[in-house]
């Protein structure tokens, strides 16, 4: 064969992979991406596009202040998502394309460095890339922190500054049933709880506890034990005790009917309802990634917000601002938009070949997390962990479609007495999800990590009281590789040892526990300790099975890396608007925390802006008429009847 043949069949064999390479790309890009639907660049005619605001992000934050924003007629808000277009339900979370995939395509795979004080574990950290953000993933936990551990925040953002903001947000059930039922006074409803707000707060509901719940109960009231007795508003005067949970669960029907059907309330349900989506200064994008912030750094002083690139299917743009960026991307990802951005560290920048803007050494510091370990018990009976219906002494009432527990009933907040002061240390999950499953990533062992089933389908049964130390020490980093966003960054919690006073809470809980599973009716139910198991060794058990409680925060910290009007330090037009610019460590849940920052961000632009704070005057809605700013795809109404409710298959997350 001669060489001119080889080398015309080598073209032809290289051609033909080419385009079955591209045609594969496009189909699996098809997976992942609802692009535009129409074929037309986001810029009309070569005009470029400008917004007051860009809003980087529509999870917790950037939904809340996306929608808040665009109440004032005058403003032009774009809010950007990288998640998929959902026109349709998208792949469903328990088919994963790859092994270690939770909800793709909206899973960025989020994973650790190595945890010295995990024996090297991995950690692989679930977040999510769509509308409402990780919320949809999470068991929507209404939980706010100590009035304690807020001081450590800077001076105007104490739980006293944050209050009417925590009210603000709420529609309370506290207003639906009578304080007979509630626990809570009407004096104390009003003080602590608002009416009317985005999000439902509602219970979990007693009748439906599975009998490992129910027993408990005289336990949950006793206030001799580690916790003090009963709490019946953990969002009240007092933050510890034995409560039911508070959740962000929206009921579909009569509000005070228990048997209404339910779905998880988040951000994005609560703020960008169909009314919002239809305002015609507001523009939502989602399938779009932001490369970069543009600055303007021939100015005097500190380098200026001039706009953002953004990619989609069908191409990269430039999108300008008038007013501001704000980045409400999370904890992982705010710190490195603004790493790849050129604001950061000077000496990681360089390491990274990052052009440099401007110097912020705690861009991407500070990160804490809560951490988390488990007790896991057999139980004798494995419907004492799971309610069959109907599960009350009246058969002819079958509670179907309440509130549910889903895997959660008690929370449990203490304080251990091992330090002078009073926030809390541990919060424990009485769930019936066990570990037995790895996570089929870094952690291939069974009980090694939260990845599991649900106890009740194991033989025999099993619980897992959860216990999530909420004040730990460890202070991590994230760190951007390059100056490509696609380039995940470096995520190092930096758990290199465990002090002798997260040691001692955990293992005082634990004998405690002990105690009550060996003295008291409810033990009775309880078959055997599998972890941390009688004979193991606490410290050692520990070690083992440290775990994230999936609470990322202040990778932006207020007071550090940003002011306490959320302007990153050292640049202008620039905010932060999610948990990285948490002000310090929350002995609570990070949900209501996020939604109430939001919402005084916005207050705090209309100061800025010179709006008045109380002013909500949009009206303007789409009919049939153009929209305020230029052409281009945009969220339907439609689009949102599609979003789904992933927390059913992720009910251990908080």
């Amino acid at each position: 064969m001669s060489a001119n043949r080889v080398l015309l069949i080598s073209l032809i064999v290289t051609l033909v992979i080419a385009i079955g390479a591209c045609i594969w790309g496009a189909v699996m890009t098809s997976k992942f991406v609802y692009a535009t639907r129409d074929k037309e660049p986001l810029c009309d005619n070569g005009k470029q596009e400008e917004f007051d605001f860009v809003v980087v992000g529509l999870g917790a934050g950037g939904s809340v202040i996306a929608s808040r924003l665009s109440e004032i007629p005058q403003w032009t808000i774009l809010a950007i998502d990288r998640g998929p277009n959902e026109v349709s339900t998208d792949v469903d979370p328990t088919s994963a394309i790859s092994g270690y995939s939770f909800v793709s395509p909206h899973d960025p795979v989020a994973t650790s460095l190595p945890l010295a004080a995990a024996n090297k574990k991995i950690m692989y950290v679930p977040r999510f890339n769509g509308l409402g953000g990780t919320a949809r993933l999470y068991g929507g936990i209404n939980v706010r922190p100590s009035q304690t551990i807020m001081r450590r925040w800077p001076s105007n953002w104490t739980y006293d500054d944050l209050l009417p903001y925590y009210k603000k947000i709420e529609d309370h059930y506290c207003y639906y049933f009578d304080a007979n039922s509630t626990g809570i006074s009407d004096e104390d409803c009003k003080k602590y709880h608002g009416k009317n707000g985005p999000l439902q707060v509602n219970p979990t509901y007693i009748p439906e506890f599975a009998n490992v719940s129910k027993l408990f109960e005289p336990l949950c009231r006793n206030s001799s034990l580690l916790w003090g007795g009963y709490n019946a508003d953990i969002n009240g005067a007092n933050h510890i005790g034995c409560a039911l949970f508070q959740r962000y669960f929206n009921r579909k029907g009569n509000r005070t009917d228990v048997q209404s059907d339910y779905f998880l309330g988040t951000s994005f349900q609560g703020y960008i309802t169909v009314d919002v989506i239809k305002r015609t200064n507001l523009r939502v994008r989602a399938a779009t990634t932001v490369l970069k912030i543009l600055f303007d750094t021939s100015v005097q002083g500190p380098a200026k917000a001039r706009g953002v690139i953004i990619q989609n299917s069908t191409g990269i743009y430039t999108i300008s601002v008038r007013k501001e960026v704000i980045v409400a991307g999370g904890a992982f990802s705010t710190p490195h938009l603004l790493q790849v951005s050129g604001i950061g560290d000077p000496a990681i920048l360089l390491s990274a070949q990052i052009p440099f803007v401007a110097a912020n050494e705690y861009v991407g510091r500070n990160l804490r997390d809560h951490v988390a370990v488990p007790m896991v018990f057999q139980v004798k009976n494995n419907f004492s962990t799971y309610p069959i219906y109907p599960n009350t002494n009246n058969s002819s009432i079958v509670y179907k479609k309440s509130i549910p527990n889903g895997s959660k009933s008690w929370i449990i907040a203490l304080n251990a007495g091992v330090r002078p002061n009073n926030i809390t240390d541990l919060q424990i999950y009485f769930s019936d999800t066990n570990y037995h499953s790895p996570d089929l990533f870094g952690n291939s062992e069974p009980r090694q990590c939260r990845f599991g089933s649900n106890g009740y389908r194991e033989s025999p049964a099993e619980i897992t009281l959860r216990m999530i130390l909420q004040d730990p020490t460890f202070l991590g980093t994230v760190t951007a590789t390059s100056d490509n966003i696609y380039d995940k960054p470096l995520i190092d919690f930096k758990w290199d040892n465990i002090t002798d006073y997260e040691y001692e809470v955990f293992n005082k809980t634990i004998v405690a526990i002990r105690n009550l599973v060996n003295t008291t009716q409810w033990g009775l139910l309880l078959g055997g300790e599998v972890f941390p198991g009688p004979n193991t060794d606490i410290k050692t058990f520990i070690d083992g099975h440290l775990e994230t409680a999936l609470h990322p925060i202040s990778t932006c910290q207020m007071g550090l890396c940003s002011d306490t009007r959320l302007r990153v330090l050292n640049t202008t037009n620039v905010r932060v608007c999610d948990t990285s610019a948490f002000g310090g460590q929350v002995d609570g849940n990070p949900s209501a925390t996020i939604f109430a920052l939001a919402e005084r961000l916005n207050d705090i632009l209309r100061q800025d802006y010179g709006y008045n704070v109380q002013q909500k005057d949009m009206e303007t809605v789409i009919d049939d008429g153009e929209r305020a700013v230029s052409d281009g795809d945009t969220i339907s109404p439609e689009m949102l009847q599609h979003l789904k409710d992933y927390s059913e298959h992720f009910s251990y997350a908080a």
